[in-house]
């Protein structure tokens, strides 16, 4: 049957991450036919890759060179995925999206099975802050005033679907040429919604908190396990994200659902599973 909805998956490197969101999907997918694309950016070492070959339900793209680095890789990869999706809709997620409830993919796509003006959805940053948080994040941005003053800065002020849970209408995409690549100050996600809204399209934000009840998304959780992308990364950002990640695996529903090789069969579960972000 010809899928619905084309999930993109890009990938480098972190077969945990891969097994968990791939996983997740499977168990928490059951409204609409899908397909998931996985595009792996040439991963090193075999164990990303022996997982991946072995989940007999995904269409597995493997990059082995002429590959960017960071974010220039990331975009790549969605921009085959896009390329290589044979349904109408197509959904793009990190592999640190994670599908907590059975309900996740139909509150994104429903709003837009129901309204043709929409041409995208999903959400800004996925992160709630306590109010002690945010007050931290104020004042650290204070203290790091000139940065404000960057193209890509003052871009990202403005709120825009981002990639890790992001659902587009294929055929608007085709029928103006529309792809996901970068601007000269904006990036893939943010220049596809400006020219989508400049066509007079609808790029639908949701609400982060009903979309976290539904989805948990792990922030920069690849740069985290990865010792090669921190070279520029704050030793308090890496020393709390690697204890916000630390506590999500330990939860024993995550356990459970790395332990579940069933998963990568084509099997269908329908369980509920209550996760804290």
């Amino acid at each position: 049957m010809k899928p619905f909805v084309s999930i993109i998956v890009p990938h480098f490197q972190t077969p945990e991450l891969a097994k968990l969101c791939l996983r997740s999907i499977r168990k928490f997918t059951h409204d609409y036919d899908y397909e998931v694309i996985l595009v792996d950016n040439a991963s090193k070492g075999a164990a990303s890759l022996d997982y991946l070959r072995s989940v007999e339900w995904i269409r597995l793209i493997e990059r082995t060179g002429d590959i960017a680095t960071g974010s220039l890789a990331h975009r790549e990869a969605v921009a085959i995925g896009f390329q290589e999706a044979r349904a109408p809709f197509v959904l793009t997620v990190h592999t640190d999206t994670i599908p907590i409830r059975e309900d996740w993919l139909k509150f994104h796509l429903d709003p837009m099975l129901a309204d043709d003006s929409i041409a995208a959805i999903g959400t800004d940053k996925l992160v709630l802050r306590s109010p002690l948080q945010e007050s931290l994040r104020q004042v650290e941005d204070m203290l790091t005033w000139w940065k404000r003053f960057r193209p890509v800065r003052k871009n990202n002020r403005q709120p825009y679907i981002r990639s890790h849970c992001a659902l587009y209408r294929r055929r608007i995409m085709d029928q103006h040429g529309l792809t996901y690549t970068d601007h000269a100050t904006l990036t893939a996600g943010q220049g596809l919604h400006h020219d989508l809204v400049k066509l007079g399209y609808e790029c639908r934000l949701l609400d982060p908190r009903d979309v976290s009840q539904r989805v948990v998304h792990l922030n920069h959780a690849t740069e985290l396990l990865l010792p090669e992308l921190q070279a520029e990364s704050r030793l308090l950002h890496l020393w709390r994200g690697k204890s916000r990640l630390r506590r999500f695996f330990q939860q024993a529903e995550i356990q459970q659902l790395l332990e579940d090789a069933s998963l990568d069969k084509n099997m269908n579960t329908r369980k509920s599973l209550k996760v804290a972000s």
